[in-house]
């Protein structure tokens, strides 16, 4: 299948060896050449039409304000074509109307109404930096002693600054396996969907679940699957299809398919409002049904529509 996934296509080069080297950092900090991506309270800057949307880079002097006035800032990459930095800036101890005089026409939208109508690239670079400064407001606090920790390395590490500790932690994502189960038969065969009662109205979706400690991705396909619907899958058939950062607000989602070995659906389990079987050749037609895929910009829409597109069983 061809179709893109959403939030893959980072076009920047991380230049990680350059994250160690505070007098290049700063000097690209000050250049007027610089990108910087604004966030405000886990919302990107965009210019919209109606039509579509764009993402809003901030330059030169209008940087720099921004910078001065920022909770934390994160290198992104370097561009490769010109070797223009991306830098994140937090912006979120700031009230709106502080900012406004700075951002013109531009408003601060969520990532998750407008990345599916974004230039891939940009989509890319909004979500990283979603993504690296949640952890830092989340971070602020060392997990060992309590004490206070402060950034370095261009943003991708935080050191507690207590003199006894002094440990160091890594900006994080959660693994969560989110897999299609199938089941050969007529009409196409069939695919298991799911949806939480918190969801839109009438949305269905793959099932998903975060990894445990001690287990393999497979194997926490297949407890996952198991707990949301009681339907047994083949282990040895659980099979890797892509992977989609996913920073809503952290995760990492590790696509799979797999294939049912039972069929009846366990409707006294009470972590899905509702799970059912829907043939390939119902999917088109699921809002006459009353229901309705994930969102397009999320994986499980993706596997879904890679089996659809395959035909057969």
């Amino acid at each position: 299948m061809d179709r893109h996934l959403h939030y893959t296509a980072d076009p920047l080069d991380r230049a990680g060896h350059r994250r160690a080297d505070p007098q290049w950092l700063a000097d690209r900090l000050h250049d007027r050449a610089t990108r910087v991506v604004p966030v405000w309270r886990y919302r990107n800057l965009l210019m919209s039409d109606g039509h579509g949307a764009e993402a809003v880079f901030i330059t030169g002097a209008h940087a720099r304000g921004l910078l001065q006035i920022a909770g934390e800032v994160v290198f992104l990459g370097l561009d490769p074509d010109d070797d223009t930095a991306y830098f994140a800036a937090d912006l979120s101890d700031n009230d709106e109307q502080v900012l406004s005089p700075l951002l013109g026409r531009a408003e601060w939208r969520d990532l998750r109404e407008v990345g599916p109508i974004l230039e891939a690239d940009e989509a890319s670079i909004l979500a990283q930096a979603r993504g690296f400064l949640f952890w830092h407001r989340n971070h602020k606090f060392c997990g060992t002693c309590g004490g206070p920790t402060d950034s370095r390395q261009g943003g991708h590490v935080r050191a507690c600054a207590a003199a006894d500790c002094g440990r160091q932690h890594f900006p994080r994502t959660d693994p969560a396996v989110i897999m299609l189960v199938t089941r050969p038969g007529p009409d196409g065969g069939a695919c298991l969907l799911g949806r939480q009662a918190a969801w839109p109205r009438g949305m269905m979706s793959t099932l998903a679940g975060f990894v445990e400690p001690g287990e393999t991705l497979e194997q926490a396909v297949a407890r996952e699957v198991a707990e949301e619907s009681g339907i047994r899958v083949d282990l040895a058939s659980v099979s890797y299809r892509a992977s989609q950062p996913w920073p809503f607000p952290s995760s990492l989602m590790l696509g799979y398919r797999a294939t049912a070995v039972s069929v009846d659906i366990d409707d006294t389990i009470d972590e899905l409002e509702e799970a059912r079987w829907f043939t390939r050749n119902q999917l088109p037609h699921m809002e006459e049904m009353g229901y309705r895929l994930p969102r397009p910009d999320s994986i499980a829409r993706w596997l879904i529509e890679e089996w659809m597109a395959e035909g057969g069983d």
